[in-house]
């Protein structure tokens, strides 16, 4: 959880001394709300685990990401994206257990396959599909966990895994990562598209001012043909 904590405790600090206020208030979230997001994921990424029999729940990586996903979910709904919201979170699912499939629980190094693949990839894809930062933000934490509790049934049943885990293989890790790179890809699709934009009203402008130009020359010479036939008319 070390790579996500550190990406929430930037957050907080820049939040807590106002610098990412005017971001997240764009975001369509206020920014005591988001402090108090990323404080609790913070908090509950330090709390012990809750074990029983053949059964293991963390706090930080299943309980607040699930309460995380209902408020923001809520607040995108607003926004009336839930559809593509809902689209975006049965893909991301499908990615976390592919990729959880694919690169293991046993090492370390299979871990952070797992978040790096899981985070970045499904972050592009969640922003691609739900088309708003925060539809996307919705659909990671509730894809996530949807993945998390599919892939450890999975294997649970597949290769007689145990204990049942929810919350714990790197999934908290995803969930953060993903998030930074969704809002990553907003930015910078947005970016690319002020651009562009940026572009093509040049190139009007360009294109205005040499109309005008073109129109000011011909003005110019319509007053010398009159003065010519002017001059004509009046010789004869």
């Amino acid at each position: 959880m070390t790579t996500g904590i550190i990406i929430l405790g930037i957050t907080a600090v820049l939040l807590f001394f106002g610098a990412a206020e005017r971001y997240f208030d764009r975001l369509g979230m206020t920014s005591w709300l988001a402090f108090l997001i990323i404080l609790a994921l913070i908090i509950g990424a330090v709390m012990p685990e809750v074990r029983t029999n053949g059964f293991v729940m963390t706090v930080g990586g299943f309980v607040v990401p699930a309460v995380v996903f209902v408020v923001v979910l809520a607040v995108s709904a607003r926004k009336g994206n839930i559809l593509r919201t809902l689209l975006a979170l049965v893909v991301q699912a499908a990615l976390t257990v592919a990729f959880r499939m694919f690169a293991g629980t046993e090492t370390t190094g299979a871990l952070t396959a797992f978040f790096l693949l899981t985070g970045f990839i499904g972050g592009a894809a969640a922003y691609a599909i739900a088309g708003s930062r925060l539809g996307c933000v919705a659909a990671i934490f509730g894809g996530c966990i949807v993945g998390d509790a599919a892939s450890m049934g999975l294997l649970s049943g597949a290769y007689g895994f145990s204990p049942f885990t929810l919350g714990g293989y790197g999934i908290f890790n995803a969930m953060i990562v993903g998030c930074a790179a969704s809002l990553l890809t907003a930015e910078i699709v947005c970016a690319v598209r002020r651009s562009i934009e940026n572009r093509s009203v040049a190139a009007r402008r360009l294109e205005a001012e040499a109309a005008e130009d073109v129109g000011a020359e011909t003005k110019r010479e319509e007053p010398g043909c009159d003065a010519d036939d002017n001059d004509i008319y009046g010789g004869d």
